[in-house]
C-alpha cells in the first residue's frame, strides 16, 4: 500500500503542474486559425486576380482608359454636330443664293422684253402689227379652282391713233368652252394695256387652253390661243 502511493507521489513530482500552459496552448491555436484564414483569403484573392489577368491597379488603369476614350468619343461627336449646322447654314445661304440669282436673272428677262417691247411700240419702222394679245400667262393663287391672269395687249403701227373695244376669255375643255369676264370686259389705250384679275374655275373642269377676243369699237375682231399652263403650281 505505501508502495503505489510513493509511485503515485514520484509521478506528481515527475510532471510538474503549470497552470498557465492551458491557456498558452489554447491561444496558440486561434492564433494558427486566424493565420491561416488570413493566409487563406489572401491566397485566394492573388488567384482571383490571376485567374482574371489583372491586379488592381490594372484595372483602374483601364477604368481611366475607357472614361478617356469616351470623352474623346463625345468630342468627336459634338464637333461633329457643330459641322453639320454649319454645312445646314452653308447649305441654306446657297439656295438662298441661287434663288435670289433666279429671280434677278428672270427680273433682267423680263425687263430686256419690256425695253424691246417699248422699242416696238414707240418705233415701229414702217412695221404694222395692228392689235394683238402680246401676253398671256396664269399664276397659282394658292386657293383650290382659283388661278390669276395677266395679259399684256398691243397695238404696232407707225400712226397709232387710241383703239377700244370689248375682250373675253373662253375656257376650252374637250370641245366645250366657257366664257369668262377680263376685267370690266373693255379695253382702250393707245400703244399697250395690262390686264389682270383672278378667274374662279367650274367645279371639275379642266381646261386644255384659252382663246382671247378682241373686238374693237371699229369692228374688227382678234383671236388668239393661249395653251393652260399654270405657273408657280406644286
Amino acid at each position: 500500500m505505501f508502495r503505489r502511493e510513493r509511485e503515485t507521489l514520484q509521478r506528481l513530482v515527475l510532471v510538474p503542474y503549470r497552470p498557465f500552459r492551458n491557456l498558452s496552448l489554447g491561444i496558440g491555436g486561434v492564433i494558427l486559425i486566424i493565420a491561416a484564414g488570413v493566409g487563406g483569403f489572401y491566397a485566394g484573392s492573388r488567384y482571383g486576380i490571376k485567374t482574371t489577368g489583372a491586379t488592381p491597379e490594372e484595372v483602374q488603369r483601364l477604368r481611366q482608359t475607357v472614361r478617356m476614350y469616351a470623352d474623346q468619343s463625345q468630342a468627336i461627336r459634338d464637333e461633329a454636330a457643330v459641322a453639320l449646322h454649319d454645312r445646314e447654314i452653308v447649305l441654306d445661304a446657297t439656295e438662298q443664293l441661287r434663288q435670289e440669282n433666279k429671280n434677278l436673272l428672270a427680273s433682267m428677262n423680263s425687263l430686256e422684253e419690256q425695253v424691246a417691247l417699248y422699242k416696238r411700240l414707240l418705233s415701229p419702222k414702217g412695221v404694222s402689227q395692228g392689235l394683238t394679245v402680246e401676253r398671256f400667262n396664269l399664276q397659282s393663287t394658292g386657293k383650290p379652282g382659283r388661278v390669276q391672269y395677266r395679259l399684256l395687249l398691243t397695238q404696232v403701227s407707225s400712226n397709232s391713233a387710241e383703239i377700244a373695244g370689248k375682250i373675253e376669255a373662253k375656257l376650252v375643255a374637250g370641245g366645250r368652252s366657257i366664257t369668262v369676264p377680263v376685267g370690266d370686259s373693255h379695253f382702250g389705250f393707245q400703244y399697250f394695256q395690262s390686264l389682270s384679275g383672278e378667274w374662279e374655275l367650274p367645279a371639275g373642269l379642266r381646261p386644255e387652253r384659252v382663246d382671247i377676243v378682241l373686238t374693237s369699237s371699229k369692228g374688227q375682231r382678234i383671236q388668239k390661243s393661249f395653251k393652260w399652263e399654270i405657273q408657280g403650281q406644286g
